[in-house]
């Protein structure tokens, strides 16, 4: 039994001593300040990239329309050709063109005749008439019929003229071509489109900007053109924004706004049809920042350290808008004031501090 109570009071006295050292620890702890670095408010912009991909094209492109109607005769370039201004692209038939000219003006030629026999007959008419009666009124004799078949033979003559002069369609302006939309024995329409030729003197890229970007972003913006197949970044402005918004197709639920991007220099390695991405920054306004590290969070409340007479003080803060590095400080917190941001996270109101 004496054994028993000798063995419970060391046991006693050794968890009493343990609690004893703990206090003495934890009490010396407690006096001892905690290491950390600080950080000032500072002034500066948090920058907003936005991103987007679109498909170069040349900066100005020309579809090329058949002047008259006819059969492709011949065609004398192909895709992809680097044309010169003059140079012939197509040749129309025209055989039987020429026979129906020749026709045209022997027509007219047959009207005129029949025309002047009809005077000629009439004034034979008129003189006999007068012969026998001098105060007989005479009919007056009405070419009218006659006028307007020369009119139409000289409408038709125009026209087979024009093709036989048009028969060659040539370039109007230097380019490359993109497209050739005729084949040798097509028949084709007046109007009808042959080709598109490009102008590679400048570029632009057109892509298309969600509704919550297409708000951030205005004609004269400042553009980043990069691409897979393009070793250059190009610097471009926006010289074009949709005045509407509208589906990208039927399935789609949000609506996109067309986007124009002129890029500011050329080079041989761009060409019309590449897929590039289009990088935009979006301007901002001088703002108070802290780094991310010195502020902290509880709920939905944000807060700082500062330190007054080497003690930690919680101060309440308002945040806004933030990026990878920094946070806005819209309140709690004014420009060159030091906060805690190495070590903030381990800290609470009142610790003991000192500055590493």
């Amino acid at each position: 039994m004496i054994n028993l109570l000798r063995k419970k009071w060391f046991w006693g006295a050794i968890l009493g001593l343990v609690i004893i050292v703990l206090v003495i620890v934890n009490m010396a702890n407690m006096n001892q300040a905690v290491a950390v670095e600080t950080t000032e408010v500072i002034e500066g912009l948090i920058t907003e990239e936005i991103y987007t991909s679109g498909k170069l094209e040349a900066g100005k492109s020309t579809d090329i329309y058949s002047p008259i109607s006819g059969v492709v005769e011949k065609v004398e370039v192909k895709q992809g050709d680097t044309l010169k201004k003059g140079q012939v692209l197509m040749t129309l038939q025209i055989d039987d063109v020429k026979e129906q000219l020749e026709k045209e003006r022997l027509n007219i030629e047959m009207i005129e005749a029949e025309r002047l026999n009809a005077k000629k007959q009439h004034f034979d008419t008129f003189k006999q008439q007068v012969a026998e009666d001098p105060a007989a009124e005479i009919e007056e004799l009405d070419l009218t019929s006659y006028d307007l078949r020369i009119q139409s033979s000289k409408l038709a003559i125009a026209s087979l003229e024009k093709r036989l002069n048009n028969r060659v369609v040539t370039a109007k302006e230097e380019g490359v071509l993109t497209q050739v939309l005729v084949d040798p024995g097509q028949m084709i329409t007046e109007g009808g489109q042959i080709a598109t030729v490009v102008d590679l003197s400048s570029f632009k890229v057109k892509a298309n900007l969600n509704e919550l970007d297409a708000g951030k972003v205005h004609e004269g913006m400042k553009a980043v053109i990069t691409g897979e197949s393009i070793t250059e970044s190009y610097e471009g402005e926006v010289t074009y924004m949709s005045p509407v918004a509208v589906l990208a197709d039927q399935t789609s639920k949000d609506a996109s706004v067309e986007m124009t991007v002129e890029l500011s220099r050329v080079s041989p390695e761009l060409r019309p049809g590449y897929n590039v991405t289009i990088e935009l920054v979006v301007p901002d306004k001088e703002r108070l920042l802290l780094p991310l590290d010195a502020v902290q969070y509880e709920g939905d409340n944000a807060y700082v350290f500062k330190i007054q007479d080497g003690i930690a003080v919680r101060t309440e803060v308002k945040t806004g808008k933030e990026n990878e590095e920094y946070v806005e400080i819209v309140s709690g917190a004014a420009k060159g004031e030091s906060v805690v941001s190495e070590g903030a996270k381990q800290l609470r109101d009142g610790d003991k501090v000192k500055l590493r």
